[in-house]
């Protein structure tokens, strides 16, 4: 394919935009559908409604954006969720556009064009109107004022979004990629500290009254649900619509429309929903309207869901009675671990004092067993260790030899730690690969900058999203 052989031509386009680097970002805001009055909503903001019919140049630009970047293979790449949150991001980035006066000029989307289809240092026009009209399937106005917006976005994102690198941070990103490290630990573990570790029932008591909070259990919320698949709601919609209006209950409708009704069990805000999966916005819904009350349509994975609220439960810390088993086995995990930290510090402290130089003869010392691991990197997972960013952090920026003068407290138990190894970087190697790993950082701080942004922008215009647009 034309586009594929030539993707750093076309990439030129659009190689500052993030949209491919976020490409799942779904922006803020839950699916919803509109009373009759709002039908051919989409969005709203600044109280202004968002029409399907003008919102739909935002899609068609999403879609051009994705067909430059994959041509036309986009499809199997991009789902229509992608497609929905690029045309909604195109449609903030423009809007704070118009409004800060910020345009491109004909001269500038000119130089572009041919920069884009200058393989050999000079404008091949009759390439530029081959890839037009055999591969974009689009007439040169089109794609010129396609581009303008594209490049109006970019100096958006240009005059919002700085970020500055140092060679300091680039230097340590290299190394968490590529150093290794060996360790030898001895590990004060909670498995063998159990046996010694007794609790009554009036120490577990006082711990309960003084860490209720803990034991506090979400409020629960119990739902009759109707699911409807995506096919087949396009065929049953108006009369769902209909039958809503006259329909008081779950069950009633799910006679009416003939359509299996299912029954959740008691869920937190933070539950999965059977046959449905996860999600947040039906159940913070739920939450939100009276008992034995229809919820709207709401958009789900693969359909749509329409619910009865039949129970709820609010917020409660129960009784001793009914967790004491959990606050016994918190108490002897919290004792524990008090007993492996204070013995840990001990042992640190003893080291410093005597400057032992070999973990091995501390831990002979107090009958720990000493053990060593092969060699990893920053972010691996260390054998008989686990992962730990402390851990690591205080690993690979110690020395060979040193014992590291405090505890780790990890799942397993207390460690502690000696640096056996650590391997020098290849300087040369560094200085070659040293653009890459700034091009890197700079990716991610814009990441995290221009996500800032965008909510901002959401905030700034007042944005709603009520439905996808028709693709």
């Amino acid at each position: 394919m034309l586009l594929k052989l030539k993707r750093k031509q076309i990439k030129q386009v659009i190689w500052i935009l993030i949209f491919f680097i976020i490409p799942a970002f779904i922006l803020w805001g839950s699916i919803t559908y509109l009373t009759t009055r709002r039908k051919t909503a989409v969005g709203q903001s600044k109280g202004h409604l968002i029409t399907a019919q003008e919102f739909s140049p935002y899609v068609e630009l999403a879609k051009i954006l994705y067909l430059l970047n994959y041509g036309y293979s986009y499809p199997t790449k991009v789902n229509p969720q992608q497609i929905e949150s690029q045309a909604w991001q195109f449609y903030l980035l423009l809007e704070k556009a118009k409004k800060d006066k910020i345009f491109v000029s004909d001269e500038e989307v000119i130089q572009k064009i041919k920069e884009i289809f200058s393989p050999r240092g000079k404008f091949d026009k009759d390439w530029y109107f081959r890839v037009l009209k055999f591969r974009l399937h689009m007439n040169p106005r089109v794609f010129e004022e396609s581009l303008r917006r594209i490049l109006t976005t970019e100096k958006v994102w240009d005059k919002y979004i700085k970020v500055e690198v140092k060679d300091e941070e680039v230097l340590d990103l290299y190394k968490k990629d590529n150093q290794k490290a060996k360790i030898g630990y001895i590990l004060i573990s909670y498995e063998k500290i159990e046996k010694e570790i007794e609790v009554n029932e009036e120490e577990v008591k006082k711990f309960y009254e003084e860490n209720k909070e803990v034991f506090k259990e979400e409020p629960k919320v119990k739902i009759r649900y109707l699911f409807i698949p995506q096919q087949e709601y396009s065929k049953i919609k108006e009369k769902l619509r209909k039958e809503l209006k006259n329909t008081q209950d779950i069950a009633t409708l799910s006679k009416k429309i003939n359509l299996p009704y299912k029954e959740t069990k008691l869920l937190t805000a933070s539950s999965p929903i059977e046959g449905i999966g996860w999600a947040p916005q039906v159940l913070k819904t739920a939450f939100s309207i009276p008992k034995n009350s229809l919820s709207k349509i709401l958009a789900v994975n693969n359909g749509f869901i329409i619910f009865e609220k039949i129970d709820e439960e609010s917020a409660r810390i129960p009784a001793f009675e009914e967790v004491k088993d959990k606050a016994k086995k918190l108490l002897k995990e919290k004792k524990q671990q008090e007993y492996a930290k204070e013995l840990g510090e001990k042992i640190i402290k003893e080291i410093e004092e005597k400057k032992i130089s070999d973990l091995k003869v501390i831990a002979k010392n107090y009958n720990l067993e000493y053990k060593e691991t092969k060699p990893f990197k920053y972010h691996d997972y260390i054998e008989g260790v686990g992962l730990s960013k402390d851990l690591a952090e205080a690993i690979f920026k110690g020395k060979k030899g040193e014992i590291i003068p405090k505890t780790f407290l990890l799942s397993k138990g207390c460690y502690i730690i000696q640096i056996k190894q650590i391997t020098e970087i290849d300087k040369k190697k560094f200085e070659e690969e040293k653009q890459k790993y700034r091009e890197k950082i700079i990716a991610q701080k814009e990441f995290i900058q221009r996500l800032k942004f965008l909510s901002q922008l959401e905030d700034e215009f007042d944005l709603k999203i009520y439905s996808k647009p028709q693709q």
